[in-house]
Formats: structure tokens, C-alpha cells, sequence
């Protein structure tokens, strides 16, 4: 009788341990890098003087987006999309409206404040890199928040 009873608690073990793989999500790559400085008040980072704007840096894995929500608020994320990360179409941009960031591997769309999904198949937000403002000028770090 004990032995029926472990395999009936080890068969409803195995049944329910496979479910929620719908949270499942690949380990996301990581490429450290020194920390990045950006005069703000330099032509190159204009796009980062008004909400909204955002700059592209070559760094991390597939390249950061840096995004400014408020004159004392900017995010970075990296590029990579959490959904599928090692496909080679999986680099995230802004969205042609510039209202989102934008998947076109798998089609997730990502909020600008919150790097987190309002679209598509992720369920994971992009990764976020720490920022640091001082007067006018921004510091990005690859310290992961």
C-alpha cells in the first residue's frame, strides 16, 4: 500500500512541477562596462534635454537606451530583449511612433518608464542599468537594478 501512495505523490510531483512555464524566461545575457559619462550639455546628448528624448550608447550586450522621463529622471536599458534573449534578431529600438520600445523578433512592446511589457509575448521587463545625474551631467554604470 506505501508503495502505491509514493508513486501516486511522486507522479502528482512531477505533474504539477511543470506548470508555470509560461514564467519561464531564458538567463539574459550580461557584458560588464566602465561607467559611461555624458556632458548633457554637449550637441551629441541634445536629444536628451527634453522628456521624451532618448540616446543610443554601444555598450552592454547589444547597445542601452537611454531615455529621459523627467529633467531629473533618465532610465537605461538594454537593448536585448528578455523574450528568446540569444536569437539573433532579439535587439529591442525605440518604435517608430516613439511611444515604446519595440521587439521586431517577437513583437513585445516595452514601457519607457518601467522597461516593463505592454505587448506582445514577454513577461519579463528589459534589463535597466543604474543612472546617475549630477547638474548636467548623466553617469550610466553597468550595476543592474
Amino acid at each position: 500500500m506505501n508503495r502505491y501512495l509514493l508513486l501516486i505523490v511522486v507522479f502528482a510531483f512531477g505533474l504539477f512541477s511543470g506548470c508555470g512555464e509560461e514564467g519561464y524566461q531564458d538567463e539574459m545575457p550580461y557584458s560588464g562596462f566602465p561607467d559611461v559619462y555624458m556632458n548633457l550639455d554637449l550637441p551629441q546628448f541634445n536629444s536628451l534635454s527634453f522628456d521624451g528624448g532618448y540616446y543610443i550608447l554601444d555598450e552592454g550586450v547589444r547597445g542601452i537606451i537611454v531615455y529621459r522621463s523627467s529633467a531629473t529622471e533618465y532610465h537605461a536599458y538594454e537593448q536585448n530583449c528578455p523574450y528568446h534573449p540569444y536569437e539573433a534578431c532579439a535587439t529591442v529600438s525605440v518604435h517608430s511612433s516613439g511611444l515604446y520600445i519595440f521587439c521586431p523578433c517577437c513583437q513585445s512592446q516595452f514601457s519607457f518608464d518601467t522597461g516593463n511589457p505592454i505587448g506582445g509575448p514577454s513577461q519579463f521587463p528589459l534589463r535597466e542599468y543604474a543612472t546617475y545625474l549630477t547638474v548636467r551631467s548623466l553617469t550610466v554604470t553597468d550595476e543592474i537594478l
